[in-house]
């Protein structure tokens, strides 16, 4: 939808599933007794109807675009295309689930705080996450439709633009997260110990928010010029090869405060080796 120019349709079928997640967890939780279970039943009913809404859009609304199956196709490399471009993100979502398990079990063994802690800093970071995403992609769609123009040697400087835009924003959310961490986290409970954990928490996971937009940022490029296998090499380290081992690790070795610096430090590896296999890869292209 963003793609053909419908930003706003875009918004509105997001706004659809926030709001009805929002009316119906009172509802659900509270008012017929559901507790945790109503607030997965309000966030499943919200997503079906964003997914009815786009629906919709793709069937009465789309100009360019169609969901039509006489327009499937198998033919001239589209569908490995799309999944070779998907993969990386694809496994990054599959490993941060398989990551976000372990990191419970290991720290479940130091009590509930911690376990509790770690949720709240996951929601809290979305703030920033989700934000610097959402901005990193619409200007890697920019990236991505001028690359298959070809215009290479002309976008490099754009790119190098965008990356120092990723690290402003990224040190200005750092820094408000610093200063606002103890408020920031009793935003979602007033739990004595929760809160000490979870201030912990929140900073050994922002120490990497000044360099990680430039992780995504390498990454997008790579999948925006054919390279998309270094990208799902990058999703699979940060979130699993390094990261699961790391974990255990900094457990036997530190217990709980080494735990919770696993992220940060697999972030600035990753960052590192981005930026080693981006460059080999824009050299290369720059000799063709």
């Amino acid at each position: 939808m963003r793609a053909e120019g419908a930003s706003k349709e875009a918004m509105i079928g997001s706004m659809i599933g926030t709001v009805a997640n929002i009316v119906l967890d009172p509802v659900l939780i509270s008012g017929m007794g559901m507790g945790a279970a109503g607030a997965a039943v309000a966030t499943t009913i919200g997503n079906i109807l964003a997914s009815i809404y786009y629906l919709w859009y793709f069937l009465k609304k789309s100009k360019c675009f169609s969901i039509s199956i006489k327009y499937f196709t198998c033919k001239d490399g589209i569908l490995s295309g799309v999944c070779v471009t998907g993969l990386p993100t694809a496994v990054f979502s599959m490993l941060m689930s398989v990551s976000t398990i372990v990191l419970n079990q290991i720290l479940v063994a130091y009590g509930n705080a911690p376990v509790a802690a770690i949720g709240i800093v996951f929601k809290a970071n979305m703030f920033i996450t989700f934000y610097r995403w959402d901005w990193q992609t619409e200007c890697s769609r920019f990236w991505d439709i001028t690359m298959v123009l070809e215009i290479t040697s002309g976008l490099f400087p754009w790119n190098g633009i965008q990356k120092k835009c990723c690290v402003i924003v990224g040190i200005l959310a750092t820094a408000l997260f610093f200063v606002l961490r103890e408020p920031i986290i009793r935003l979602f409970i007033s739990d004595g110990e929760v809160v000490y954990y979870g201030v912990k928490m929140l900073i050994a996971y922002m120490l990497s928010g000044p360099v990680i937009g430039l992780l995504f940022v390498n990454m997008n490029c790579m999948q925006s010029v054919g390279n998309s296998f270094p990208a799902t090499i990058l999703s699979v380290m940060r979130q699993g090869l390094l990261l699961i081992p790391l974990l255990y690790l900094l457990n036997a070795c530190m217990g709980l405060n080494g735990v919770i610096y696993g992220q940060a430090f697999t972030d600035y590896a990753a960052v590192i080796l981005s930026a080693v296999l981006w460059r080999r890869i824009r050299r290369r292209i720059e000799r063709r």
